[in-house]
């Protein structure tokens, strides 16, 4: 007997050593095929160093990168208010283009020395995405809709910003278009083309319906190279198509819905308009795409800019609303300024300068 359970014990020894080597084994087996594999996406990251970098172009419709950035970012909502109504900047995130791109006919000498002057990048332009949320007596109104999917991971973070200070977009009612460029229309459809507002009821001027809902869309006038136009044109058509059955369409100078009234700033588009909103004895003047770059489109205005479907026009337009703004001292809110984009512009001596308003903790 005493035998027997010897021999037991011994067995349950043996068994036990050798699982435990098994283990050992396989974890070493394992560890193995891991470096394996980390050495063979580190050559193929030195054969091809882009495979691992997001590249942004301008426009990207339909991007479908889904790169999660785990930085930490600051608040993408500023709360203010218009009289009695509560409004919010929020924040669609940003995009970057090259300067011989936004500006392609200026002296790249003097652009580079303006924005060296004033600290900022000389490669590149840095533009903001901000997009007006106002409550009025009646109505829960969004100003644009920011990118979308159209330009991938830095930009299209409108609605999870709305989200953190409790607005969904079920909630909104009313979206007011100043144009029907992609970073501010592309947040109309999400990635299954199914719109992102669907309480809301959509507004957007005759003229530039008609513009980009023609049969034959022309940009003779543009400096963007053909894909580019033929990219805004899809992105155009595609939006507002998708939303012809509640739109209403207005006229320049109409008071689009009670409180906020079209105010005409055609030019980068023919049919673009900023947006008056008044609450007493208190106003906001929420533009479209007049100027762009403080300081390159202010203290240059005759600058032509890319973007723009007619230059011309467009420098026609930023002069007569700069002159506008500051002899009415009018607080602005600009769509690609810094965010929160809120601030009024002054003179200084033949250009023009942009004041930004002082940050308050409270509203």
């Amino acid at each position: 007997m005493k035998g027997q359970c010897w021999y037991d014990a011994l067995v349950e020894e043996i068994t036990s050593y050798i699982a435990r080597r098994s283990r050992r084994w396989q974890s070493l087996i394992l560890m193995a095929g891991l470096s394996l594999c980390l050495v063979l996406l580190g050559n193929v990251a030195m054969a091809n160093p882009l495979s691992l970098r997001i590249a942004q172009t301008l426009p990207a419709t339909g991007s479908t990168d889904t790169t999660t950035d785990t930085s930490p970012t600051n608040s993408g909502v500023y709360h203010f208010k218009v009289g009695d109504f509560n409004a919010m900047v929020v924040s669609d995130g940003t995009l970057s283009f090259p300067a011989s791109f936004f500006v392609p006919n200026a002296d790249p000498n003097a652009v580079t020395a303006i924005l060296t002057e004033h600290f900022l990048p000389t490669e590149n332009i840095f533009a903001h995405l901000n997009a007006l949320y106002v409550e009025t007596d009646e109505h829960k109104v969004l100003i644009d809709t920011g990118a979308g999917n159209a330009f991938g991971p830095t930009a299209g973070h409108l609605l999870e910003n709305l989200a953190t200070v409790g607005i969904a977009a079920t909630d909104i009612d009313t979206v007011i278009l100043t144009h029907a460029h992609p970073d501010h229309i592309g947040g109309i459809l999400d990635t299954e083309s199914q719109p992102r507002f669907p309480n809301a009821q959509f507004y957007i001027s005759q003229a530039e319906s008609d513009f980009w809902l023609s049969d034959s869309v022309e940009l003779s006038q543009s400096l963007l190279d053909e894909d580019t136009k033929v990219g805004l044109i899809a992105a155009a058509k595609g939006n507002l198509s998708a939303i012809a059955d509640r739109t209403t369409l207005f006229a320049m100078g109409d008071e689009v819905i009670p409180h906020i009234q079209a105010v005409d700033s055609a030019g980068h588009t023919p049919g673009q308009a900023s947006f008056l909103i008044t609450s007493g004895e208190e106003s906001l003047l929420s533009t479209g795409d007049v100027f762009f770059s403080d300081p390159l489109n202010l203290e240059n205005p005759d600058w032509e800019v890319a973007f723009d479907g007619d230059p011309e026009q467009g420098i026609a337009a930023r002069r007569e609303l700069l002159e506008t703004v500051t002899s009415e001292r009018r607080l602005l809110l600009v769509p690609h300024m810094p965010f929160p984009g809120l601030g009024h512009v002054r003179t200084q001596d033949d250009e023009y300068g942009w004041v930004p308003i002082v940050w308050r903790y409270s509203v």
